[in-house]
């Protein structure tokens, strides 16, 4: 990566600059930090203070802009430094819990690389990866209360309704949540070529109202389906795996039934074995009846 060469043309860039340096990790030489040394007033006769950036050493060195132009270095400035507060660059794993504190315009919500230069006034995104971005841009890392929570696991039934729910109303996932639960609480008695998925979701909402709170988290965190239901035969450390001549084995992938009453019939027909849910010992299953 190539060295930069940044010019301070006021005390107020100086600072802001090595406010910057310091969260991105550079040091002056002996290990000093950035911001525990003065050196703008050092060169204003010849031309203001020109710091220059090892980027793979994270070190910095400082001088006039006449003796770095005589070496040849590009000397380069930023705009509006001395109001910079902090550059950040957001990854798209972190690109959720960033937004929820900080809004992002919509069309850099799946950018591959985003930057964030944030100043007393605003905010300016950009996807533009230039030397000096990434030389002094702090990798986003939220903190433990902004990291995102898991998906809501929700019924299949009531996934696909709410697909169908938000392809219609958008604006519920995000800024009406409450609405959504509203909506769906009296789909009860809306006509529909549905009224079997309409009875479902309605009887799901307002048969708990955990219920309604786990569709407003859905709604805010994002939600998949529930796994579908896996019942196996264990025996000891041995799973059932051929259930047509009762093979039992450690190590092979468990035959899995749909229902938990067909598994209690085939173990009391066994004389032994227990009855036990697949998706929570974390097993494979071989097939289902």
């Amino acid at each position: 990566m190539t060295d930069l060469y940044i010019a301070t043309p006021t005390q107020a860039d100086y600072d802001a600059l090595m406010r910057l340096a310091e969260a991105a990790g550079y040091e002056w030489y002996r290990g000093k930090k950035p911001t525990a040394l003065n050196f703008y007033n050092e060169y204003v006769e010849n031309g203001g203070q020109v710091v220059h950036f090892g980027v793979e050493s994270k070190a910095l060195m400082h001088c006039d802009r006449e003796y770095f132009g005589k070496m040849g270095a590009t000397i380069e400035t930023i705009p509006n430094l001395a109001n910079i507060k902090a550059i950040w660059k957001v990854s798209r794993e972190n690109r959720d819990a960033f937004t929820m504190k900080h809004r992002l315009p919509p069309h850099y919500k799946s950018a591959r690389k985003l930057y964030v230069i944030c100043d007393e006034y605003s905010e300016t995104y950009t996807t533009e990866e230039n030397e000096i971005y990434k030389s002094l841009a702090v990798e986003y890392k939220p903190k433990e209360s902004e990291v995102m929570p898991e998906k809501v696991k929700l019924p299949k039934g009531i996934c696909a309704y709410l697909d169908r729910l938000l392809m219609e109303h958008p604006g519920f996932k995000a800024q009406y949540p409450f609405v959504a639960v509203g909506v769906l609480r009296e789909k009860r008695s809306e006509p529909s070529t549905d009224e079997l998925q309409n009875e479902f979701a309605a009887a799901y909402v307002n048969l708990k109202s955990d219920n309604q709170w786990k569709l407003i988290d859905a709604l805010r965190y994002g939600y998949e389906a529930e796994p579908e239901p896996r019942w196996g035969i264990k025996a000891g450390h041995s799973y059932l795996y051929e259930p047509n001549d009762k093979s039992f084995g450690p190590d092979e992938e468990p035959f899995a039934y749909d229902l938990r009453e067909q598994a209690e019939e085939v173990v009391a027909r066994l004389g032994f074995g227990e009855v036990v849910d697949l998706n929570k010992e974390g097993k494979d299953d071989d097939s289902t009846e």
